[in-house]
């Protein structure tokens, strides 16, 4: 993989849609832009992505090494969020060796993930002022606490499976709208 490839490249040329988020040095990229803790744009691209977008990120799979990157955003110790999601650490760590892809079903979580992080953001953004908010670091609190609206389960144990991570999302959503305040 060149440093600027695009993410799900050939899967995103069928739908004829210029995909915006690349691989760079072990970051994701938004146009130029590096994702960074502070404003975190490439989590709100993600999550702001047309929906082939996304699925042609999935489909063409995440690089390994993109997916470490994005699990050491989050406060979660890496072990214990591959461990959530399904992910043989194993199997992570010698696909980043071999600079190999993830699998579709690999790529589909962790993106979900780093999805939530960008929703995160952008429900702070549409709520006030999201200054030194760091997305990331509350997105992963929040994963890693029982939650009374989930029927005391963690959500980070609901993101290995699709229906979990639609849970999740909706239940982060609702918190803005002040249903489980």
């Amino acid at each position: 993989m060149t440093s600027a490839e695009t993410l799900g490249s050939r899967a995103l040329k069928a739908t004829g849609r210029k995909p915006n988020l690349v691989a760079h040095r072990g970051a994701v990229q938004i146009k130029g832009t590096a994702r960074s803790r502070a404003g975190l744009p490439a989590y709100v691209r993600l999550y702001q992505a047309e929906p082939f977008e996304r699925i042609g990120m999935i489909k063409h799979g995440l690089p390994a090494a993109e997916a470490k990157a994005i699990l050491a955003d989050l406060d979660i110790p890496q072990l214990a969020a591959m461990r959530a999601l399904n992910i043989a650490p194993a199997t992570i760590n010698r696909k980043v060796k071999g600079e190999d892809r993830l699998s579709p079903a690999e790529s589909e979580r962790i993106l979900g993930v780093a999805r939530l992080v960008g929703q995160v953001q952008v429900i702070v953004e549409e709520s006030g002022n999201s200054q030194g908010f760091d997305a990331a670091a509350w997105t992963s609190r929040w994963l890693t606490e029982p939650l009374p609206a989930l029927g005391g389960v963690r959500p980070l144990d609901l993101m290995d499976t699709m229906e979990g991570q639609t849970l999740v999302s909706s239940t982060l959503a609702q918190l803005q709208s002040g249903a489980y305040a």
